[in-house]
């Protein structure tokens, strides 16, 4: 199995402003790793704002955002493709896509 990684952001100015410097840092690690469809980044409501969630192949990007090691069971959540390609919902959760 493959790990994933997660970091909370709250609703303030500087977790937007962290949230943009998050997708400024993944173009270049992307376009350099050879536009990977399976290396992306979701976002996920949580209670206190955002949890952002780096797709294994995202791991330098994840580890320079201070990120832990999470779950990376998605049932019943409400995900959104941040940054990457839109394919990789389609290689990352087939089940979702085959219901």
């Amino acid at each position: 199995m493959t790990t994933w990684y997660s970091i909370e952001l709250d609703s303030s100015d500087s977790a937007h402003k962290t949230l943009q410097r998050i997708m400024d840092g993944f173009t270049p690690k992307y376009v350099g790793a050879g536009r990977p469809v399976d290396m992306a980044i979701f976002t996920s409501p949580s209670e206190d704002g955002l949890t952002v969630y780096f797709s294994p192949k995202a791991l330098s990007i994840a580890i320079q955002f201070g990120a832990s090691s999470c779950d990376g069971n998605f049932i019943n959540q409400d995900l959104s493709l941040l940054v990457g390609d839109p394919r990789s919902v389609e290689i990352l959760f087939p089940e979702a896509v085959a219901q």
